[in-house]
This record gives C-alpha cells, structure tokens and sequence, in this order.
C-alpha cells in the first residue's frame, strides 16, 4: 500500500511540474511585407522614436523661433536603379491648427501649446506638411535620406508641457 501511495505522490508530483512549465511558453509574432518597389525601407527606420528633448520656454520669444533641430534619417536597401532612379519622401500627419504646414503636437492633457514641429530635408529646406515632398537621387544598393526636426514657435505666447507628435512618411519612385 506504501509502494502505491508513493507511486501516486510521484506521478502527482510530476504532472503538476509538468503544468508548472506553461508560464514559459510564448509567441513568436512575424511581421513583414512584400513589396513591388526599386528598394525596400530599412526595418530601423519603419519605426523611428526622434528625441527633440526639453527646450526652455524662453527659446521661443516671437513666432518663426525655433529650438535646436534633431536629425533623424530613413535608410533605402537593396536599391535596384535600372528603371527609376529618384525617390520622393513626403510626411502626413495632423497640421498645427495656426500654421497647417507644420506638424501638430498631440492634444494630450498636460501637451504644450504654441509650438508645431517643423520637417526638414538635408538641404535645410522645409518640408511641408501633407502637401510637400522631398525628393533625391537613388543609389545602387543603399540610399540614406537625411532629415532633422525641430519645434517652431506658431503664437507668440507659448506654454509649457509635452511636445509630442507622430507623423508617417511615405516613400515614392521616379
């Protein structure tokens, strides 16, 4: 009776290390996409994070001011220039409701107002909002397109809070 009792408390003992291992388990989630297209962007620059970091109120004193830019870039691989050779960037997102041109801050409780966040190419030229585009000549295999951004002061009475914001970009052939 002993020997059934212990051959009992061992297989209870082993069923229930057995269910003990289900927290372990796990899920492997793929994600991708096939394109038709002369290069494929980059998966580091898909999702980018751009730190524009704290900038004292008393940067902006008049409309038009600006914070120190951040650059930020979206990298092009496997680049195959035989039929097009040019490539447009252009940004959408939300328009700061005083310059349109210009990216919105996200209108959260404790958001800054005052301030749009401004897109620049790498000629420093400004890259308006849902209507403009960037545009650059491609190279065979990998192109780098530089950008920055910066805060822009759009009321001449600014608040202080969070600054921020997100914008998609989208990525054309020529």
């Amino acid at each position: 009776m002993k020997k059934i009792i212990a051959a009992v408390s061992s297989l209870t003992l082993l069923s229930a290390s057995a269910f003990a291992a289900a927290p372990g388990d796990g899920t492997v989630k793929f994600t991708g996409e096939i394109v038709d297209a002369p290069c494929a962007i980059s998966t580091d620059s898909q999702y980018q994070e751009v730190v524009l970091g704290q900038v004292a109120k008393t940067v902006f004193k008049a409309v038009g001011d600006k914070s120190p830019s951040k650059e930020f870039k979206i990298k092009l691989e496997g680049c195959d220039i035989s039929d097009k050779n040019k490539v447009s960037v252009s940004f959408s997102g939300m328009g700061d409701a005083t310059k349109p041109d210009m990216l919105a801050l996200t209108n959260e409780v404790g958001a800054a107002t005052g301030v749009a966040i401004s897109i620049y190419d790498n000629a420093n030229k400004s890259v308006v909002l849902n209507t403009g585009k960037s545009t650059n000549t491609l190279a065979a295999g990998q192109t780098v397109l530089y950008y920055s951004a910066n805060y822009v002061a759009t009321k001449d009475a600014v608040t202080t809070g969070y600054g921020n914001a997100s914008v998609d970009f989208n990525v054309t052939y020529e």
